[in-house]
């Protein structure tokens, strides 16, 4: 409670339930950078994080597909939410920045509270994001063999940005529209897919279900490949 009350002493904002504050809170960080913190009522153990759009990152906490979704899982603060409930949790709004000072002040924060959700002490880094392993020679050399010298590409090295254009113009990639559960007020639109995830946090394969049976992701979003 005592690194509770020295955390609110230099709060900016601070929503006592954020599941019942979720209006309020983007009302107030919306369009705006800062610094937040998720402090965990039950643990007593909290998380510092940053974005340019708080909003945008926060919201990304509410949804149960990008917390559970494998390069997040294994994130010590993902797993508290999941665990605990967001409703279990402050949200406080430690400081409002904009982008060239945003590192700045997170580090600031980071080393006076010494925040335990974190994996690294580090402003900037991104450890709920795990990172796969570059293959190594040999998986290269057997990814290589199932492909086979004769293919069209092989040995062709491609940017990530060629890549992303092949992906998002392929015959087969189709247009994702995203609605509130009225199924008429248009929340935003996606060129594929692949994009949708990335944006949502939601994975390509639940959105695909939920359009395939006609249902709401987490009871809230309805998504359709065509505009209605």
């Amino acid at each position: 409670m005592i690194m509770l009350y020295k955390i609110c002493s230099v709060a900016r904002d601070i929503f006592i339930n954020p599941l019942l504050e979720r209006e309020s809170i983007k009302k107030t960080t919306k369009g705006r950078g800062g610094i937040y913190c998720w402090y965990c009522r039950i643990t007593g153990k909290f998380y510092i994080g940053s974005s340019k759009d708080l909003y945008k990152r926060l919201s990304r906490y509410y949804q149960e597909g990008y917390r559970n979704y494998p390069r997040h899982a294994r994130a010590p603060i993902y797993r508290a939410i999941n665990k605990y409930g967001i409703d279990s949790f402050y949200l406080i709004i430690l400081d409002y920045t904009i982008f060239a000072n945003l590192f700045i002040a997170e580090q600031y924060f980071m080393d006076i509270f010494l925040p335990t959700y974190n994996i690294l002490l580090t402003a900037g880094s991104k450890p709920e994001t795990i990172i796969r392993p570059p293959m190594s020679e040999r998986q290269k050399a057997i990814l290589a063999s199932k492909r086979g010298a004769s293919h069209h590409s092989h040995g062709v090295k491609r940017s990530p940005e060629e890549l992303a254009l092949m992906r998002d113009n392929h015959p087969k990639t189709k247009v994702v529209y995203q609605y509130l559960s009225d199924k008429v007020t248009l929340v935003a639109q996606f060129p594929s897919l692949r994009v949708a995830q990335r944006e949502t946090g939601i994975t390509r394969d639940y959105i695909v279900r939920c359009i395939n049976k006609g249902g709401l992701a987490h009871n809230t979003w309805w998504f359709s490949y065509s505009p209605t």
